[in-house]
């Protein structure tokens, strides 16, 4: 298991919920790998992903909008998932006002 950095920089802390997707053997290893902390919210406190919550939200919208406009079947969902993500990845925002992920 490894961990793509195509903008060669280092993550240092990933805070998640206790899924079973994160609490696994193989999962402890990639962070030990690529020496990230990985810290869990607190069970049944949505409120502590509120931030990841909001961007699925808008990733989710994007991919919807980005479906309907193109007239695609649901087939193309994963390409448009994809490409929503970048659309949300590249727009600025003020922490992030002086840099591009380009």
């Amino acid at each position: 298991m490894s961990m793509d950095n195509p903008h060669d920089r280092t993550l240092k802390k990933l805070v998640s919920d206790r899924g079973s997707e994160f609490l696994n053997h193989k999962f402890k290893t990639l962070s030990e790998k690529c020496r990230f902390q990985h810290v869990f919210s607190p069970a049944e406190t949505p409120q502590h992903n509120g931030f990841s919550v909001r961007e699925n939200q808008s990733i989710l919208l994007k991919t919807r909008c980005i479906l309907n406009h193109s007239n695609l079947p649901k087939v193309y969902w994963a390409e448009a998932v994809r490409t929503a993500t970048i659309l949300c990845n590249i727009v600025p925002t003020p922490s992030r006002i002086k840099c591009s992920p380009f």
